[in-house]
């Protein structure tokens, strides 16, 4: 009976597992170590080849362009054909002048005719010419990331299920960012870093964001408008980044609840924004930039009431601030409840855990990071003896 007890503890009890369930267990494993196992035993022999998602990071080859090409070719090559793709993640830090564009081109297809449904690229250090035709007519796709392609011009666009669109460091010319909105009937959220777009009109719509994030991007317009409209109907939440390109004016927002607005104004190329009169019914706002003055100055000219905002985080520069426009801000919100101050360069990153996790917050009062807040710091006691004049 001891034996036979000692037999079953020393089992192998994992190996006896189902194999759905073995798989599912890979699934959380990055590429390199799914392989591994197939060294186990022989039940795990094949195991790898039916896991849906495959996580491919040239990080975890030593920098060698060689043995990773050749490792995610054969990958994919001995992979089981009959199972579909869930999520494919390519992270590839190739040096500029090497040409992977082809390989590269290839392991999309594959991922593409697989029916993927999760789709992350990253280049680091390097962009790709072009991307597949087919990228942009693939009906499975959910979520698509790409980071630093520099040219994207679809000559068509069809994808019926995409709800989740990320874009790092892509250039798109004569209304392609236009042409991606109208063929993704489902899109919900956009999420755009340092492109760069090229409109033939005076504006776009995002008929069916409800979520849009546009940080440090660049817009031209072919048109002779002095202004760029920016449309969403569905919207509930921006956060919206100033980069360069003419000036900016929200309409037809009329759904959005939340927002961000970040205004690093260049004097030698200030381009007007007209944001708050735009969004209206916001029912919390977070706001900042080293130009504070200046951009609060030429918006509250304009805008009416902001009768809806309960919440305000307000970033401010220690060595910029004046407390005066501030006070002029919240004049123009009748029903304010709470108020936070804090540095510029925070806001985004405790704007976004303010507004989820919880809202519960101090009703009126002043946010200091814990970075920030040491006794070498003088500047706090005088910012709010500031405030306190100017709202009295």
């Amino acid at each position: 009976m001891v034996e036979k007890k000692m037999r079953a503890e020393n089992s192998d009890r994992i190996s006896n597992l189902p194999d759905s369930l073995l798989v599912e267990i890979l699934s959380w494993l990055d590429a390199w170590e799914a392989v591994q196992t197939c060294i186990l035993s022989k039940r795990w022999r094949s195991l790898w080849t039916f896991v849906p998602y495959l996580y491919f990071d040239f990080a975890d080859f030593g920098d060698d362009a060689e043995w990773f090409n050749n490792f995610v070719s054969s990958f994919l090559r001995l992979r089981d054909d009959a199972t579909n793709v869930h999520t494919f993640t390519l992270r590839y830090s190739v040096p500029r002048d090497t040409d992977v564009d082809d390989l590269v081109n290839a392991w999309i297809l594959y991922a593409l005719d697989h029916k993927v449904k999760n789709l992350e690229v990253d280049f680091f250090r390097k962009r790709c010419r072009h991307l597949p035709d087919c990228l942009f007519t693939c009906a499975s796709l959910d979520s698509l990331h790409l980071n630093c392609y520099n040219h994207i011009e679809p000559h068509f666009v069809c994808l019926p299920k995409l709800r989740f669109l990320s874009l790092y460091g892509v250039f798109m010319p004569y209304d392609s960012m236009q042409k991606i909105i109208s063929g993704s009937p489902s899109l919900e959220t956009l999420c755009m870093h340092g492109c760069a777009v090229v409109m033939m009109n005076s504006g776009i719509s995002f008929h069916t964001v409800k979520s849009l994030t546009m940080e440090d991007c660049d817009l031209f317009s072919r048109s002779d408008a002095p202004t760029f409209d920016i449309s969403a109907p569905c919207l509930k939440y921006v956060k919206f980044v100033k980069g360069w390109g003419p000036s900016i004016t929200f309409k037809d927002m009329s759904k959005l609840t939340e927002a961000v607005l970040i205004m690093a104004i260049d004097e030698e190329k200030d381009n007007d924004c007209y944001l708050l009169s735009g969004i209206l019914g916001v029912e919390t706002l977070g706001i900042g930039g080293i130009r504070l003055k200046e951009f609060l100055t030429r918006e509250l000219q304009n805008c009416r009431e902001l009768r809806r905002l309960k919440f305000i985080l307000l970033g401010v520069c220690c060595m910029h601030c004046d407390f005066g426009i501030c006070a002029k801000l919240l004049k123009h919100c009748p029903n304010l409840e709470r108020l936070c101050l804090m540095h510029t360069g925070e806001l985004c990153r405790v704007f976004y855990s303010l507004i989820h996790p919880f809202r519960g917050f101090w009703s009126v009062g002043l946010f200091m990071s814990a970075r920030d807040h040491d006794a070498k710091n003088t500047s706090y006691p005088h910012w709010t003896q500031q405030f306190a004049t100017c709202t009295r």
